[in-house]
């Protein structure tokens, strides 16, 4: 189903309805009840928010694992291992 309603004009330059919501799929002349772009900003600043939490959330396990390995006395062959294991530049 199409996101939202939609004009758009066909070739013989008649102006023709994409339908986007169950209101005017069964009747072109009703009112539309697509979400408004007040309603669909409202959801992507959330979707928005919960990715950033998501990222905070890897961050601090990142910074923690960083700060284990970086103090642990088998620093450089835990290293060069995981750059193995992910085909890493050694070099870097």
């Amino acid at each position: 189903m199409p996101r939202g309603c939609q004009w758009f004009t066909d070739p013989d330059s008649t102006l023709c309805l994409s339908p986007g919501c169950m209101a005017r799929i069964q009747d072109p002349d009703a009112q539309c009840l697509c979400d408004t772009l007040a309603v669909r900003l409202d959801q992507l600043t959330e979707q928005l928010r919960d990715l950033e939490e998501r990222q905070r959330y890897a961050n601090v396990w990142w910074d923690a694992l960083r700060s284990v390995v970086r103090d642990h006395p088998d620093e450089r062959a835990i290293l060069r291992e995981t750059r193995a294991r992910t085909g890493a530049d050694p070099r870097t």
